[in-house]
């Protein structure tokens, strides 16, 4: 049987070193393609910020669509909770136990989404401290009974500090009462489609309402496109991507509709710990400002080029023009 040259890292007294092994054609072809398919592996984790949306659960008989829906699609899911959201209604004890039935589900990995969703950067470090306690104070309690930690922390607005010196000081904070900083990768600016879906629903323009559904699915696959090329790019390899999205009405018709295009697309759907395990969420960041831009673009050091790719993203204008005229008109 023809036989080909290997090199295989060994590992002696710990040590690495190369070394030149012969092996059987059929086994090279088998290494070779088992390398190939690891590189092109595709995987997401699925994040969902301001949970519980308590109004949604009021109008809908206190029942959660949106738990319903990933209920039966049996994913990993990780959520992060804006405790304030409890008080956003006079059903306090109703949706504690919206939030308690959240957290239970054994497939939800619970995150702390501060209180009531400040923006760090602008309130500064005492007051957003308190926030971060503040609003672990249910959800901590609720996750122990599960039998989970509360072991994610997720910035509002992404916006990790005015600066480097005040994200040091929040970082060293977080570490001190055991959280993780949760990163993303891909969003695509659901909260300004779900707008844009309630308006057309409320005014009962059901075909309307589907083209915003189909036009934020169709976006979020185009992003999704856009960070795997721009991660690679960035990296050198494919990167286990986590896609930001929120607990709203969209939501809840079209994230099933999202996942199973990217099932189709052959993305493996993943937890947040699995995702994190990637190497690319140690690279250094190298933005140090409090705009909440996705990772893949803080861990490009070079401004010049984080601003070309940034310009390069996909974008629907349609959508923001829209949302610009109702946002206006609300004032």
């Amino acid at each position: 049987m023809r036989k080909f040259w290997l090199f295989v890292k060994m590992h002696s007294h710990g040590d690495q070193c190369l070394r030149a092994v012969r092996v059987p054609l059929l086994a090279w072809l088998l290494c070779a393609y088992a390398s190939y398919a690891v590189a092109q592996e595709r995987s997401v984790a699925i994040t969902i910020d301001d949970v519980p949306n308590v109004h949604l659960y009021s109008a809908d008989g206190n029942s959660s669509g949106l738990l319903k829906k990933l209920d039966s699609l049996n994913l990993p899911v990780a959520i992060f909770i804006n405790e304030a959201n409890l008080k956003q209604n006079t059903a306090f004890e109703t949706n504690k136990k919206l939030l308690q039935t959240w957290i239970s589900r054994p497939n939800v990995t619970v995150g702390n989404h501060s209180y009531s969703h400040p923006n760090y950067g602008e309130v500064g470090f005492e007051a957003f401290k308190d926030e971060v306690l503040k609003g672990e104070e249910l959800s901590r309690k609720m996750a122990e009974t599960a039998g989970k930690k509360l072991e994610y922390f997720r910035f509002p607005f992404n916006g990790m500090g005015k600066d480097s010196s005040a994200q040091a000081q929040m970082q060293q904070f977080l570490t001190e009462h055991h959280y993780i900083s949760a990163p993303y990768t891909v969003e695509s600016e659901d909260w300004l489609f779900s707008q844009l879906y309630e308006k057309a629903l409320a005014e009962g323009n059901t075909a309307e309402a589907k083209s915003i559904g189909d036009r934020y699915v169709d976006l979020s696959l185009k992003l999704f496109d856009h960070f795997e090329h721009v991660a690679v790019k960035v990296t050198g390899a494919p990167v286990r991507q986590i896609y930001l999205c929120h607990d709203n009405r969209l939501n809840t018709d079209y994230l099933p509709v999202l996942i199973q295009k990217l099932k189709e697309k052959e993305y493996r759907m993943i937890s947040l710990a699995e995702a994190m395990t990637d190497a690319a969420y140690r690279l250094p960041l190298h933005y140090h400002g409090n705009w909440g831009f996705s990772w893949v673009y803080r861990w490009v050091k070079d401004a010049d080029l984080r601003r070309s790719l940034m310009r390069s993203e996909p974008a629907d204008k349609e959508a923001q023009q829209a949302y610009e005229a109702l946002t206006k008109a609300k004032k």
